[in-house]
């Protein structure tokens, strides 16, 4: 899976963390549509998905930005990020 990073996904609105592989080859608007999909699933649809996303870092506080690829990103194995 050297295409693939697993990451921890922290959910403030639902109070859940997830785990997650994500390809690191795609954008992150396209990884962000997919993480999104994920929690939803994985909460038994207690996440709302019908919201705008998005994802940052908590260590720097910097969303990332939807055009950037995730291998361009600090985004690597057991990176936590948090959805809101």
């Amino acid at each position: 899976m050297k295409n693939k990073v697993l990451i921890k996904v922290y959910v403030p609105s639902i109070d859940e963390e997830y785990e997650i592989y994500i390809p690191t080859n795609e954008s992150v608007k396209k990884v962000l549509e997919l993480i999104v999909k994920s929690v939803y699933e994985l909460s038994d649809s207690s996440f709302d998905i019908n919201k705008e996303h998005f994802i940052f870092d908590p260590d720097t506080s910097n969303l990332y930005t939807e055009e950037l690829i995730i291998r361009d990103t600090n985004i690597n194995n057991n990176k936590k990020i948090i959805l809101i």
